[in-house]
């Protein structure tokens, strides 16, 4: 949260285009945290994977069309991105809003909105 209160809002456009505070620590830092006893480091990267993996897993069971999978791929974009900021690559501020934020709710949303029109016009 204090990573978001840091944006200058002043610059909109300069805030969106400068480096993100909102990035992932490097592997090193993964390593580091995965071997203290401390969790909260990795609940990001694990709640990442778990909504990618959680989409594929009901999509590969129950997609009817080929389009379902755009929402499995709009909710992978978060674990890629944690997998970039693992091995250090940097990116502007509205990479990571538009990844983190608009594509899993794209890929989520998109995702129940569609299996409940699928539900309420099969009954």
């Amino acid at each position: 949260m204090t990573a978001l209160a840091s944006l200058d809002t002043a610059a909109p456009a300069a805030g969106l285009l400068a480096s993100s505070p909102l990035s992932v620590p490097g592997l090193a830092a993964l390593q580091t945290a995965a071997a203290t006893p401390s969790p909260t480091v990795l609940v990001f990267p694990v709640a990442a994977a778990l909504l990618a993996v959680s989409l594929v897993a009901v999509i590969a069971r129950f997609g009817h069309a080929w389009t379902t999978w755009f929402y499995a791929l709009a909710a992978a974009v978060p674990l890629a991105l944690v997998a970039a900021g693992a091995v250090g690559v940097g990116r502007p501020v509205a990479v990571d809003l538009l990844g983190f934020a608009v594509c899993p709710l794209l890929g989520a949303g998109g995702f129940v909105v569609d299996a409940g029109r699928y539900l309420f016009a099969s009954r």
